[in-house]
C-alpha cells in the first residue's frame, strides 16, 4: 500500500528541522559571546593592575589615590592631596599636588629643574617663579620665606641690552617679619657680589651689592663655638667604667676642646644637647677619640657605644 504524507505534516518536519539548525546556531553564538566576554573580563582586570602604552593624554584630571579622592579627608579646603594630583587648565589654574616626599634620581645626568614664564603678549618675565616655605593661618595658605630668582632691573640692565649672550640674573631671599604686612628682603646674591641686610619692603626695598660683600645696617660678629656640656649617661652594660667627653665641631673645622668627663659603669648610651654653630661631634672614651665626626639630626643627640668601636 502507497503511503502518502500530507503535505502540512512534511512543512511542519522542515520547519522543526530548520529550527533545531537556527537553535544550535544561537547556541554556537552565545557561546562564542561568553568567550569574548570573558576574555574581555580578563583584560579588563589586568588594565585595573597595570597599563602598558606608548603614551598617556590626560585631558581634565589625573588622581593617584588610594581612596580615589584628589584630597586627604578633612582636608579638602587646604588642597591637602591624597597621592599625587595633577590638573590641566580645562576650568582654571592647573598644576601638580604631591603628598610626603618628592624624591628625584638620575644616573649620568644632573638635575635640572626649570622655572619658565612668559607674558601673553611674548614678552620677558623677569621674574619666572619662586620656591616659597607656607603656614595655613585665616583660612588660606601663607608665605614665611621665598627664595626667588630673577633678572636685574631694568635700571641696572637695559632691556635693549638684553641678549641670548648677555641674561643676567640673581638670586633673592625674603621673609615675612612680625608686624609687617610684606616680605622684607634679607639678602641678593648674584654678579659675584652678595648684599645683606636687615630692611626693605618687597622686591625694591635691599639695595643690590656695590662690592662683594655689602652689609646694610649691620656688623659682622663673631661667636665662638662653645666648649659643649659633659654628656649624660641614658643607660651602660655594666661592663666595666669609662669615662665619656664630647668634643665639638665647626663647619670649617675647627674644634673645642673637650667637654668635662662622665662617668659609667660599662659602655653606654649617651645623650648631649647641641651647641650653637657646631656641625658635627666626636665621642671621647677615656680620653680616647673613638668615633669621627658625627652629624645627629635634632638638638637632642643621642649616641650607643658598641662592643668594638
Amino acid at each position: 500500500m502507497k503511503t502518502t504524507i500530507p503535505i502540512s505534516l512534511t512543512l511542519l518536519i522542515a520547519f522543526a528541522a530548520s529550527a533545531d539548525d537556527g537553535l544550535d546556531e544561537i547556541k554556537r553564538e552565545i557561546a562564542s559571546l561568553k568567550k569574548r566576554i570573558t576574555a574581555l573580563e580578563e583584560e579588563n582586570s589586568k588594565f585595573k593592575k597595570q597599563i602598558e602604552v606608548d603614551r598617556l593624554i590626560v585631558k581634565k584630571e589625573l588622581i593617584v589615590s588610594d581612596t580615589g579622592q584628589p584630597w586627604e579627608k578633612g582636608f579638602e579646603a587646604h588642597q591637602i592631596p591624597r597621592g599625587i594630583y595633577a590638573r590641566s587648565l580645562w576650568d582654571g589654574p592647573g598644576g601638580l599636588w604631591v603628598r610626603s616626599r618628592l624624591i628625584k634620581g638620575e644616573i649620568d645626568d644632573p638635575f635640572d629643574d626649570r622655572f619658565h614664564a612668559i607674558e601673553k603678549d611674548g614678552s620677558m618675565r623677569r621674574a619666572p617663579g619662586h620656591i616659597s616655605w607656607n603656614v595655613w593661618i585665616d583660612g588660606a595658605w601663607r608665605q614665611m620665606a621665598i627664595i626667588q630668582g630673577e633678572g636685574l632691573e631694568l635700571s641696572e640692565v637695559p632691556l635693549k641690552e638684553w641678549s641670548g649672550g648677555n641674561h643676567p640674573g640673581r638670586l633673592r631671599f625674603q621673609s615675612y617679619r612680625p608686624r609687617h604686612g610684606e616680605p622684607l628682603t634679607d639678602a641678593l646674591i648674584g654678579q659675584g657680589m652678595m648684599s645683606l641686610g636687615g630692611g626693605g619692603y618687597g622686591g625694591s626695598g635691599l639695595p643690590a651689592p656695590g662690592d662683594v660683600l655689602h652689609l646694610w645696617g649691620g656688623d659682622i660678629r663673631k661667636g665662638e663655638i662653645l666648649i659643649p656640656r659633659p654628656p649624660k649617661v641614658l643607660q651602660d652594660d655594666g661592663s666595666g667604667e669609662h669615662g665619656y667627653a664630647i668634643i665639638a665641631i665647626g663647619v670649617q673645622g675647627r674644634r673645642t676642646a673637650a667637654s668635662g668627663t662622665t662617668k659609667a659603669a660599662g659602655l653606654a648610651k649617651l645623650c648631649w644637647d647641641s651647641v650653637p654653630g657646631a656641625d658635627a661631634y666626636v665621642v671621647v672614651r677615656d680620653g680616647k677619640e673613638i668615633t669621627g665626626p658625627l652629624r645627629i639630626e635634632g638638638s637632642h643627640k643621642e649616641w650607643t657605644d658598641k662592643a668594638g668601636k
